[in-house]
């Protein structure tokens, strides 16, 4: 297999650079210097460290069970992880602007360790990870880059609280997860033929959350192909449905919208006026 990089990698190559988290210990090494703590399973402190956040200290011990959904969102790129747990065996996905890894890994001694697995190419990178109260620090090694090691704390979603405009309102359970819809648009024919696709994202939360995001574009024409990877913007919003409406609420303002909705466990169609948008379930 060519050592090459995937849309994946490029953007996890430009978090590292940027930096992916706060330090989680003082005197931590750099994060280089840390790729024989990924590739040798050894046992780790248990003591309670502290998390810098939002600028103040606050002292978090260590938590052995792992199941829940994480995630951070980093120049305006979502990040998130699911995690299962069955013993000391953890399942879960690594979901990154559209694009998805598998993970694998086994608990010792308050520390997950195992594999991400990418869904489209394959590749495989090792991870550690620990968690504190409600984060996740999430590191692995990126062969592309000399087995560079990038950290990811994240926050762990809570889904036994909803907010003011989601209170007794009814959420379908369906919705619930990450969607993909792929806009193509083309032109011409024959040698004056073009296309281009973008893929859009929307992640509805159990807690009465979600979140939108435009995703990677790629088309061409005759000779010419043209692939942009540049992320977009995430979108807050609350959400909730009413017979066959489904509405978004700005967090900010308060205002609402609907759309006609219709889900099936791995299918979704909004419907606006004459448009009408078919999304897949991705995660």
């Amino acid at each position: 297999m060519k050592n090459t990089m995937t849309i994946f990698t490029i953007y996890i190559a430009l978090f590292s650079v940027i930096g992916c988290a706060p330090n989680t210990n003082e005197g931590q090494k750099k994060p280089s210097s840390n790729i024989n703590k990924l590739q040798n399973k050894n046992t780790t402190s248990k003591k309670s460290m502290v998390i810098p956040i939002n600028k103040k200290t606050v002292a978090v011990k260590q938590v052995n069970n792992f199941a829940g959904t994480y995630s951070v969102t980093l120049q305006g790129t979502l990040m998130s992880i699911t995690l299962f747990t069955n013993g000391d065996k953890v399942t879960g996905n690594f979901l990154m602007n559209g694009q998805q890894a598998k993970i694998t890994g086994i608990v010792k001694n308050l520390i997950c360790s195992g594999k991400i697995v990418e869904d489209e190419t394959g590749k495989t990178y090792n991870f550690e990870a620990d968690r504190k109260d409600d984060y996740l620090n999430f590191a692995f090694a990126i062969p592309e880059q000399n087995n560079q090691v990038v950290k990811l704390l994240m926050k762990k979603e809570v889904i036994n609280k909803t907010s003011t405009t989601a209170i007794n309102k009814s959420r379908n359970q369906l919705l619930i997860g990450t969607w993909r819809y792929t806009e193509v648009i083309s032109s011409g024919s024959g040698q004056f033929y073009s296309s281009f696709s973008t893929d859009y994202f929307v992640k509805f939360n159990q807690n009465g959350s979600a979140q939108i995001w435009t995703g990677k574009s790629a088309g061409g024409t005759n000779g010419i192909t043209i692939d942009s990877a540049k992320p977009g913007t995430v979108q807050n919003a609350e959400w909730y449905t009413e017979g066959k409406l489904l509405y978004f609420v700005d967090p900010s303002t308060k205002s609402k919208s609907s759309i006609i909705y219709y889900a099936e466990p791995s299918r979704m169609m909004l419907t606006k006026g004459n448009s009408k948008k078919v999304y897949q379930k991705i995660n």
